[in-house]
């Protein structure tokens, strides 16, 4: 099949992803008129973080594009967490912040000197999404984009936003990379901040807008905000003041697009699509975008093909980036409504709310922030992992948290607890009918907690059961805060449907924070026990148990 060129294009924004995509393709194909047309005005947001790897990967291509100021970079190897007064240390392997503006400005100018672009500041034939005499449009113009917006009907444009607000700012400090969790009235203040230059960090504040408004953030003129937070913040900032980089506080939208391309015009970047700030890769996405349409575009040998080719490459990535990046936003979204915070416990939940930071793979990458959130767990020195620590249930001490399930030969599940001095069988009952004569020592109880839970417990206690678990019906989670009011020693919650580790656990760990007891997880599906530690050592729950091979429903 011969090739050709694509025949003359325009590019709507010379931001990362507008300017990688001249790059690339003018590598690949040098003879490629390219009109590339500037926005104006400053970029949004202060620094941009991106990894050593990615770096050197875009750099095998395109040498220069990090020679940029030293003084508008900064790299780290490790993140700290401010949680209320504790400091925890994690690693973060090779990671950099850098000047958004010089980042861009540096791509722009490489893009722009080369001999077949032209740089233009205006938009294509003075308005947005008209192509023009030009065979194709990248759509290159960011999140809010004014090309997408005249059009998206035709591409299927829907935004998703989330529970949050966030300010986008900047300070004349080089900061260590932080997360703080500052309770106030309410649940957590959170900052998100790391440096992207000698003397200058980013610092992003997000919060429930319940939050903000109880610390008399919301609906004040931008300068006060400023000064409040700066207030707020005097001793992480050192006593720096902060600037606002956004236009005050907003919801972080996920913008979606059932179709990339319509006619001549090709969305990339942001304008495609977004990812939550708090994963760090929107950048690193976006370039990755206009590096595969370029490849396309210079390998096939017609447009139409090549936006073909470029959607079913990277419309996979993204998804699977929008997933990971969604359920990052909901923890937070989950944490910013908590007014208590636990140490290296939150520390590890928040290092493994992305799928692939499990327990192995963090323990095998950064031991000691592990080591040491494992000895909190344990309250002192402990040489098992997380599912093998003790746990006290009632009146029973467990010397791990992976229970045994299964049936009692009469048609009805029965929990195997691993204890010193042997399993301790739990069997499931229901509130409905009488306690068996005996009593076990142990039972997980099934009830409405308006009729008659609370009575059914205490009969057991007085025949002597030393432990009595409640179990919360997966259909109404949030009963579980009224079920405990039945006087349990811990709570059974279903595992819920989903993919992401949070959704998964999501009412088990509102149980566990709400009602403040021990929660088995009860799981349909095996996981494995790198994923059973990665759980327990975040806090999303105490126990777990597979009941997936039960004929009974445990639910």
């Amino acid at each position: 099949m011969s090739r050709r060129p694509a025949g003359r294009i325009a590019v709507v924004g010379a931001g990362s992803a507008g300017a990688f995509f001249v790059l690339e393709l003018s590598r690949l194909r040098p003879g490629v008129p390219i009109d590339l047309y500037e926005r104006g005005g400053a970029p949004p947001g202060a620094g941009i973080v991106l990894s050593w790897e990615f770096a050197d990967r875009i750099k095998a291509d395109h040498p220069q594009v990090l020679d940029i100021p030293g003084s508008a970079m900064a790299t780290w190897d490790r993140t700290l967490t401010v949680v209320d007064t504790e400091r925890v240390w994690s690693g973060a392997y090779g990671m950099f912040g850098v000047s958004r503006e010089e980042f861009q400005r540096h791509a722009r100018d490489l893009a722009s000197g080369l001999p077949n672009v032209t740089l233009r500041r205006r938009t294509v034939s003075g308005r947005p999404g008209e192509p023009g005499d030009h065979d194709l449009v990248v759509v290159a113009d960011g999140a809010r984009s004014r090309t997408r917006a005249s059009r998206e009907g035709e591409f299927g444009t829907r935004a998703f936003p989330g529970r949050t607000r966030f300010l986008w700012m900047s300070t004349p400090i080089a900061l260590e990379p932080t997360f703080v969790l500052k309770p106030v009235s309410g649940g957590l203040l959170i900052v998100h901040s790391y440096p992207h230059g000698t003397d200058v960090s980013t610092f992003i504040v997000e919060a429930d807008i319940e939050v903000i408004a109880a610390q008399g953030l919301h609906d004040r003129p931008l300068p006060e905000v400023e000064t409040l937070l700066a207030e707020i913040f005097k001793d992480e900032l050192r006593g720096a003041p902060l600037r606002a980089q956004t236009g005050g506080w907003r919801a972080f939208s996920t913008i979606t697009n059932e179709r990339w391309h319509s006619g001549p015009l090709v969305l990339i970047g942001d304008a495609a699509h977004t990812v939550h700030f708090s994963t760090g890769s929107g950048t690193a996405l976006a370039i990755d975008d206009a590096r595969c349409l370029a490849r396309a575009l210079a390998e096939r040998s017609s447009a139409a093909e090549a936006l073909a080719q470029y959607e079913a490459e990277r419309r996979p990535v993204i998804q699977a980036a929008q997933a990971e990046a969604d359920e990052s936003r909901r923890w937070f979204e989950t944490l910013s409504r908590r007014e208590r915070v636990r140490g290296h416990q939150t520390v590890f939940a928040l290092r493994s709310r992305r799928a692939a930071n499990t327990y192995g793979r963090l323990r095998a990458r950064d031991p000691e922030f592990v080591d040491a959130a494992v000895r909190t767990l344990a309250g002192g020195p402990a040489d098992g992992e997380p599912a093998d620590l003790p746990i006290g249930l009632g009146g029973i001490r467990l010397t791990g948290r992976c229970a045994a399930v299964e049936d009692d030969g009469r048609g009805g599940p029965v929990l195997r607890l691993p204890a010193a001095d042997g399993y301790v069988p739990c069997p499931v009952l229901d509130a409905g009918g009488p306690p068996p004569d005996p009593v076990p020592r142990c039972a997980l109880v099934a009830g409405d907690p308006d009729a008659g839970l609370g009575a059914f417990v205490r009969r057991l206690r007085s025949g002597g059961a030393s432990a009595v678990g409640l179990l919360v019906p997966a259909a109404e989670p949030a009963k579980a805060k009224e079920t405990t009011a039945a006087g349990g020693d811990f709570l059974a919650v279903p595992s819920l449907p989903g993919n992401g580790r949070g959704e998964r656990t999501r009412a088990a760990d509102e149980a566990r924070y709400e009602c403040g007891l021990p929660v088995l997880l009860l799981s349909a599906e095996p996981f494995s026990r790198d994923e059973i530690n990665t759980l327990i050592l975040g806090g999303r729950i105490d126990l777990f148990a597979y009941v997936g091979g039960l004929k009974a429903d445990i639910s």
